[in-house]
């Protein structure tokens, strides 16, 4: 057992944590924020964050679920610990993920690759408007042009393609 103590009651102590992450597939979710000009989607939103293996790059917003936590309220956490309380946002399609994606830590094996774990990523579209001030893992926030998105380096965890294909079923492309 270790003896830093955990995040909250809902995380494990470290030493745990790894274990855990290499034994067992991990759930998250992923937070797609998108803005619309009139009823189109213009824009995506990402974090910056630090990558394990790759650098600063570009994200999703995520992280795993807690215990005892829906999908949703996951969802609503996960974007107040990267962008803080200045916003409003509302779930695009729903209480269902628009995709599930499957991150492995074997390189090659898929498109996302996470050396850290295997995990489950429930993808989230949700409409936001207001203030972001990033914190936490986010360095920063930005928006970009849908129109962009196939030319844009810098994407993390090869979400790239998994982007793309959030963009067309929601009609953007």
């Amino acid at each position: 057992m270790s003896d830093i103590a955990p995040k909250s009651e809902h995380w494990l102590p470290e030493e745990e944590w790894r274990k855990v992450q290499r034994c067992l597939p991990i759930v998250c979710v992923d937070v797609l924020p998108i803005r619309r000009q009139a009823t189109e989607i213009q824009e995506i939103g990402l974090i910056l964050r630090e990558t394990p293996h790759q650098g600063r790059r570009w994200c999703l917003i995520g992280g795993r679920l807690q215990y005892n936590e829906l999908l949703t309220e996951g969802v609503a956490r996960e974007l107040r610990e990267a962008l803080g309380d200045g916003f409003s946002y509302s779930l695009v399609g729903g209480d269902e993920p628009l995709t599930i994606a499957q991150y492995l830590p074997t390189l090659g094996k898929g498109e996302l690759y996470d050396p850290r774990q295997h995990a489950l990523g429930m993808t989230y579209a949700v409409e936001m408007s207001g203030s972001f001030d990033p914190r936490g893992e986010a360095l920063d926030f930005a928006w970009f042009p849908v129109a962009d998105l196939a030319d844009m380096e810098g994407i993390g965890f090869g979400q790239k393609p998994m982007l793309i294909e959030c963009l067309r079923r929601l009609g953007a492309l």
